[in-house]
């Protein structure tokens, strides 16, 4: 009986400390935070973990899988892609080499291209084996077409011919680039994106940093919500605690990491200021653009003379152009958007391409308007509102260059012949 009163005055004693320390836990928890310990709801609270450098760096990566290129602007996330090649490919007996420029329509059609090809030489029976050298890239325009040819033939690539199918981002991209994000009209399309997200070595390991505290923060609110201890004061303050002390580390390497970021000017993500009495407008922004366009394609003719290529230049096709297909319902549903930006630059800006076009023929350059190759062909061919080709599009565009490329393909066929009979 004694002990069973020992046991239970002791216990009472415990629970009377215990009580104690609790109440002057909550005291100090008052005393140092304005508020009782409750259930805790406020331990995050001051520490959000969005809006701050780490996210934004985070959130502003390269887009599209690219990577940064010093020349071209960016190129395909993919070591083995033609454009990462650090010895471009070289002429050699019985090949014709065909490098493909352009975008995304360009990249797209590739595969097409090739198998067109290389049924266009069977069934000829001549003695080449066509190879296409995929130069083109999503979202790349006018200059880094141009960028691309300079860059490989410096390093000692090769081409028999060089074909280049744009005009659509050439339109809309430097539109894009100054009045939407105020970048350079004529740097790569959302440079201040790619640029943004480039990160060096330090800003990478302060960005894992404060992603491996964020972790710590979350157990830390993974164990608060889960334990019945939670409520308890002295409990409270050892979590809270933990919870701040974190918070500052991530404050302080955030405040680091900002201090990094900044020394990215506004030079390096936007490029030059058009220094003009007034800004340009819509029209006036789309004929600088229709001219570098020209100039640029006039540059890749005179670049594959000089390197013994024979250049062709093809204007893609596009459903904004007047009357170049009839669009079923689906198309006009799901890849027509008469409101957008590329119905009113095409229904401006086309006819100015065309004459700029013209005149790249009297130039004497193998350009070719595909714009009008799907006007008898009422079935679906575009699939989204941009200009992107389906697999039956995309054969029939592939056919159409294939086409228009056979004097070229043919010469080459008659020099290989040449070459083996001497």
């Amino acid at each position: 009986m004694r002990r069973r009163k020992q046991i239970l005055f002791y216990g009472i004693m415990v629970v009377m400390t215990l009580a104690v320390i609790e109440g002057m836990a909550q005291g100090a928890y008052y005393v140092a935070y304005g508020e009782f310990n409750g259930a805790g709801a406020g331990w995050s609270r001051p520490w959000p973990t969005t809006g701050d450098p780490a996210d934004a760096a985070e959130r502003r990566a390269p887009t599209d899988g690219a990577v940064i290129h010093p020349y071209y602007g960016f190129t395909q996330k993919v070591k083995e892609h033609e454009l990462n090649q650090p010895r471009p490919r070289r002429r050699e007996d019985g090949v014709v080499l065909i490098g493909l420029l352009g975008g995304s329509v360009g990249y797209e059609v590739t595969p097409a291209f090739r198998s067109a090809l290389e049924g266009w030489f069977r069934d000829h029976d001549l003695p080449l084996r066509p190879v296409v050298l995929e130069l083109a890239y999503t979202a790349m325009k006018q200059p880094q077409q141009l960028m691309i040819l300079a860059n490989t033939l410096s390093l000692g690539g090769e081409y028999d011919i060089i074909v280049n199918l744009d005009g659509r981002n050439e339109l809309i991209f430097p539109s894009e680039n100054y009045f939407k994000y105020g970048v350079f009209p004529f740097y790569p399309n959302w440079w201040h994106g790619h640029m943004s997200g480039w990160q060096t070595p330090t800003q990478k390991l302060l960005v894992s940093r404060i992603y491996a505290l964020r972790q710590r923060q979350q157990r830390l609110d993974a164990v608060t919500a889960a334990e019945p201890w939670r409520r308890l004061a002295l409990y409270g303050i050892v979590n809270r605690y933990l919870h701040e002390r974190t918070a500052a580390q991530i404050w302080n390497l955030n405040r680091e990491l900002a201090d990094t970021l900044s020394g990215q000017d506004d030079l390096l993500r936007y490029g030059p200021v058009l220094e003009r009495a007034a800004a340009p407008d819509e029209y006036e922004l789309s004929q600088m653009a229709l001219r570098v366009w020209y100039r640029a394609s006039v540059m890749l003719d005179n670049m594959s003379r000089g390197a013994g290529a024979e250049y062709y230049h093809f204007l893609q096709p596009n459903q904004y152009v007047p009357n170049s297909k009839p669009l079923t319902d689906r198309e006009m549903r799901y890849a027509y958007d008469q409101a957008g930006l590329s119905a009113m630059i095409y229904r401006d800006v086309y006819p100015l391409l065309l004459r700029l076009g013209d005149e790249l023929r009297r130039q004497g350059i193998n350009y070719h308007d595909l714009t009008q190759i799907f006007a008898d062909h009422r079935e679906r061919i575009y699939r989204d509102d941009c200009c992107h080709l389906n697999t039956r599009g995309n054969e029939l565009l592939a056919a159409s260059m294939v086409q228009r490329l056979e004097p070229a393909l043919r010469r080459r066929a008659a020099l290989a012949t040449a070459k083996v009979g001497g």
